[in-house]
């Protein structure tokens, strides 16, 4: 009888061991699924800027403004990553400053926050592939097409473009 009883004993410390050991894997699991989720990346996008053509140097830092949120974030190895609190917004507007030009769109999907943008600037007039309102001043277009996985997505924005005094001494 002893001897069943120690069977007893043995089994049930090592049921014991195996559930303790089931646990912890699946605490573990549950922490590293955890990690792994809030581990993402942010949202981020790129920009770049041709002036009549011609490519010019893009923005350092852009803000970004919602109803609830305004962040200004600066570029980190060529993207702009944007807050939790813009993602959550449908429209955003969007600064920024190129060389000569103070830039402001407004009215702008969040999703064009994941992609790359071609921001598309002129003095005078756009090429003919790209589609401006009519009678509008072409310094004061923004001309935008937003690259994000297979699609394109363009828009013209008048009133978005304002010079600004260059810095010379």
């Amino acid at each position: 009888m002893q001897a069943g009883v120690y069977k007893f004993r043995t089994l049930s410390l090592r049921l014991r061991a195996i559930k303790f050991g089931i646990s912890c894997v699946g605490i573990l699991s549950i922490g590293l699924s955890a990690q792994a989720a809030t581990a993402t990346d942010p949202p981020c996008f790129s920009i770049n800027v041709r002036l009549n053509g011609q490519p010019i140097e893009g923005p350092q830092s852009v803000t970004l403004k919602t109803h609830k949120a305004e962040d200004t974030v600066s570029i980190d190895k060529s993207c702009f990553r944007v807050p939790d609190p813009v993602t959550q917004s449908e429209l955003v507007e969007v600064s920024f400053t190129v060389p000569g030009s103070s830039i402001h769109m407004s009215d702008v999907p969040s999703d064009f926050l994941n992609g790359s943008w071609t921001l598309e600037l002129a003095d005078k007039k756009f090429p003919k592939d790209i589609a401006v309102p009519k009678h509008a001043n072409a310094s004061e277009i923004c001309a935008l097409v937003v690259h994000a996985g297979n699609s394109d997505q363009s828009f013209a924005q008048p009133q978005c473009r304002t010079p600004i005094a260059s810095a010379s001494k």
